[in-house]
Parts: C-alpha cells; structure tokens; sequence
C-alpha cells in the first residue's frame, strides 16, 4: 500500500528556512539537499513504519516517527505522523534543536 504525503505548513517552512540557510553557504549544497530531501520525503509512501519513534513522540497524542537523512554535521530529522493511508510530515529539523512540541505545530 502506497501512502499519501502530505507536507503540513510548518514542515514546508522548515524546509525553507534551512535551504536557504545553506544556500547563502553553498548554491549547490543547497540544491543537493533539497534533492536528498525531497527523496527522503517522497520515500516515506512506502513502508513509513520502518522508522523509529521521534524521541519526543511520548509529548504529542499520535505516534511521531522519525527518519534521519545525511550524514554527520549534515544530518536532519523528518518527523512524521502516520494516520490510515497518510504521512504527515510534520517538522523537519538539525538534532542540535530542541526537541518538537505540540505547540511548534501551530498550522495558524
């Protein structure tokens, strides 16, 4: 079974605060991580159970899953939920940022 994506308001304006933070860095770094990201992404309509729980799943009322992407000092976090045949990605941060919170998903 195929899922539907979805990219909820405040995941799309992490994406794009951090792509433009690498941008003013890197233009190709840039375009290399939306690239990877957007697989990522796309990836999470196939088997979205095969990533652990967000370490601060236990805070929101729904499972929160989390895939990593990258490597090192360039690794990201996709947190997701999973709800019938949906994904939602839900926030996409660095793990230096403080953990998510039901209030950081404010779509208002």
């Amino acid at each position: 079974m195929d899922y539907r994506v979805v990219i909820t308001e405040p995941a799309d304006q992490n994406f794009r605060d951090h792509f433009e933070w690498i941008r003013e860095r890197s233009i190709q770094g840039a375009e290399n991580w939306r690239a990877k990201m957007i697989e990522a992404v796309l990836s999470l309509a196939k088997d979205p159970r095969r990533n652990a729980l967000a370490r601060e799943a236990s805070a929101f009322p729904v499972p929160i899953h989390c895939l990593l992407v990258g490597k090192q000092r360039g690794l990201f976090r996709i947190l997701y939920s999973i709800e019938d045949d949906e994904v939602r990605v839900l926030a996409i941060r660095r793990p230096a940022q403080d953990f998510l919170k039901p209030d950081d998903l404010d779509e208002g």
